[in-house]
């Protein structure tokens, strides 16, 4: 395997194999509470994406036999998640407990073709399920051969992931929350959500750890604790200069929203008096920089009523015009920084 089949399992590459599939509905605790959807044909037309030249940053990434980014037009997929740090420090003795799936739309059958030709599929061994077709994938970094399986769903889409996903028949894969969050969600180029109440296990434990790393129950310890009273959080980030960044969150009652909308909204003030304090700086060295800084301090604010907490930050407006020329700077200034002796 090379870029194209590692840069998935880079993300996944504690992944291990699960049981075959269970026939009727998957367990609660076994289903998936990660969820995300990059739409990268969106970002690439979209008015930033423009800007910032992606899709000839992207070209000449692969090699010629290897599937290219501009032919991906979509990734989605979702995962579980261990339900403790002691489930999940087992992945270092080959025994990770959670599953997962990617479905990644291609935009070319030459794609597909390529991707069938790097697994060698024509020698590759195959699972016959549900009337389904299944490649098992080669070894690949710390991903032992077998472990993940993947499938061609159509001519230009395909789909890996792990045993007890891929083969589960009725496919209901995403807890309640998960559903609710990401069906909740705004359409944007980049979407995630988490189930942190199907989670709660891990939350709590990382919580706990990030208040002893943080001196415990001071400032930071206390916004920490406060991942105890979410149940689900969505992030959505957008490329088209209306909605940059939008983080909603649902509480696991009202009252507990109602600590973490106050929790976040004074976190967002630090954060708002701290930009001010900057702002005379960059005035007069970026004052494009400046605006654009301002538009965003403003809008650094909780808001949302009952379980909701809502943070909406707007594109500030010439933002894509703004990123393109810093993109067009970027060489001369990193062939100012190597002949300076900077750099890394």
């Amino acid at each position: 395997m090379r870029v194209f089949a590692s840069s998935f399992f880079l993300l996944l590459t504690m992944a291990c194999s699960s049981l075959l599939a269970q026939t009727g509905t998957l367990d609660e605790k076994d289903k998936a509470v990660v969820v995300f959807d990059l739409r990268i044909d969106d970002m690439r037309n979209s008015v930033i994406g423009k800007k910032l030249g992606m899709e000839e940053q992207l070209s000449g990434v692969a090699s010629d036999d290897e599937p290219s980014p501009n032919e991906i037009d979509r990734v989605f997929g979702a995962m579980s998640l261990p339900q403790s740090m002691q489930e999940a420090m087992m992945a270092q003795f080959g025994e990770v407990k959670f599953d997962f799936f990617v479905k990644v739309y291609f935009n070319t059958e030459a794609a597909v073709d390529k991707l069938l030709a790097e697994i060698d599929s024509k020698s590759a061994e195959t699972i016959e399920k549900n009337g389904k077709t299944f490649y098992e994938m080669p070894a690949s970094g710390g991903v032992p051969a077998g472990l993940v399986v993947m499938q061609v769903i159509d001519s230009k889409t395909v789909e890996l992931g792990t045993k007890k996903y891929l083969f589960h028949p009725d496919r209901k894969l995403l807890s309640d929350n998960l559903m609710s969050a990401a069906k909740g969600s705004p359409e944007a180029p980049i979407r995630m959500a988490m189930d942190f109440s199907g989670a709660r296990g891990l939350v709590t434990e990382l919580v706990e750890m990030g208040k002893q790393q943080a001196g415990g129950n001071g400032p930071a310890g206390v916004f920490i604790d406060l991942l105890n009273n979410v149940q689900d959080l969505s992030i959505m980030v957008g490329m088209n200069e209306k909605d940059l960044l939008t983080i909603k969150a649902n509480g696991v009652d009202d009252e507990k929203a109602k600590e973490l909308r106050s929790g976040v909204d004074a976190m967002l003030g630090t954060a708002k008096m701290a930009m001010q304090q900057f702002m005379p700086m960059v005035e007069s060295t970026d004052p494009d920089a400046a605006k654009m800084m301002g538009t965003i301090s403003k809008a650094l604010k909780a808001k949302g009523t009952g379980r909701e907490v809502l943070v909406e930050i707007p594109a500030p407006k010439g933002l894509g015009d703004y990123l393109g020329k810093q993109m067009e700077s970027l060489p001369m200034l990193l062939q100012m920084g190597g002949q300076s002796g900077g750099g890394f």
